[in-house]
């Protein structure tokens, strides 16, 4: 070795030095990619929570992977989403963070789209899309259907403001009387429904078949659906014993006139109950045509022998559109003569 020549030794430096190199391990990309990947903060999108009409909760599970990570959840009626809320703070830990955030301003009986995402320095992540629909339905009027109302009587309009936000709604009544060719105006004042959605208008002294609706006074107007109320004659009935034994004189009045009207004295009797269980039904026992009265109201008057005692009423079929049949609000006892 005395006589080793330096160049020689440089040389064999040189080669042991790259056989050294040789026989380390070197790194794959596949290793190299699944290191950064596995610093990726994990976001997992969870369920939504405390779902009500117009708010709730998303919640999420996060990964922070040892490194400084944020968040945030983006949401809205489809996967373009549109909306998103604050980016908080989820710490460096080594664990999963369960996490959660509110959202408002929703629209009611609405599906919705959402999912989380995560980001640290190594990059961001994004939990699935999931989806949840909020409580209520669209208002929507519900109006039961009317019963007839009596000539020159006061009515009650009611009904419901149904589906999320209908309590405290400002509405208004609107009205077209027969032959119903007039556009639709407002009647008295607006009103508000209560906390349920009801509502309910007086309507004074209707005097012909009227269609009513209800609409909301918003920017946006929703209308109900168009209702017809009938508006039936108004009856009266009186008897009075007549001075031939056994008979009985039948009188009332019709208003308004009404020409070529059938008036029908009925007579109350128990039947056997049919499909809507009713066991009593008004027959017709005598009939006449009305008379002339005056401008405002018919008269109508029939002698008649009693032949079957019991409970009376006058019922008036009218031949008009714009009112309908009626009967008395009046029954009388009758009494049939003893044999």
């Amino acid at each position: 070795m005395r006589g080793f020549n330096p160049v020689r030794r440089i040389a064999l430096c040189v080669l042991m030095l790259a056989i050294t190199a040789v026989s380390l391990p070197l790194a794959s990309p596949a290793a190299t990619s699944k290191k950064v990947a596995s610093a990726l903060p994990g976001a997992t999108t969870n369920g939504a929570t405390h779902v009500l009409g117009t708010s709730a909760l998303l919640t999420a599970a996060i990964h922070p992977n040892g490194k400084e990570t944020t968040y945030y959840f983006k949401y809205g009626t489809t996967t373009v989403y549109g909306s998103q809320t604050p980016t908080l703070n989820a710490g460096s830990g080594t664990g999963k963070l369960k996490v959660g955030q509110p959202i408002s301003g929703l629209l009611p009986g609405t599906v919705y789209h959402y999912r989380v995402v995560a980001t640290n320095s190594a990059g961001r992540s994004e939990g699935r899309d999931r989806t949840f629909a909020t409580i209520g339905s669209k208002l929507k009027f519900v109006i039961p259907k009317p019963v007839p109302d009596v000539f020159g009587s006061p009515m009650i309009f009611t009904g419901t403001l149904a589906g999320f936000a209908g309590a405290n709604h400002h509405i208004a009544l609107q009205a077209s009387p027969y032959p119903y060719l007039e556009s639709f105006t407002n009647i008295g004042l607006p009103g508000i429904t209560d906390r349920f959605g009801r509502f309910a208008f007086r309507v004074a002294n209707l005097m012909t078949n009227t269609e009513f609706r209800v609409v909301t006074l918003d920017a946006l107007p929703l209308y109900s659906p168009v209702v017809t109320v009938p508006v039936a004659v108004r009856v009266t009935f009186s008897a009075r014993s007549s001075a031939s034994a056994g008979l009985v004189r039948l009188y009332g009045t019709v208003m308004p006139a009404v020409a070529g009207a059938r008036v029908q004295f009925q007579l109350l009797k128990a039947v056997r109950p049919g499909k809507n269980e009713e066991s009593t039904r008004y027959v017709t026992q005598f009939s006449t045509a009305v008379k002339h009265g005056g401008r405002t109201f018919s008269r109508f008057s029939l002698v008649v022998k009693i032949r079957r005692g019991g409970r009376y009423r006058v019922f008036v079929k009218v031949h008009s559109s714009a009112l309908v049949s009626g009967s008395s609000t009046r029954t009388i006892v009758l009494h049939a003569p003893k044999k």
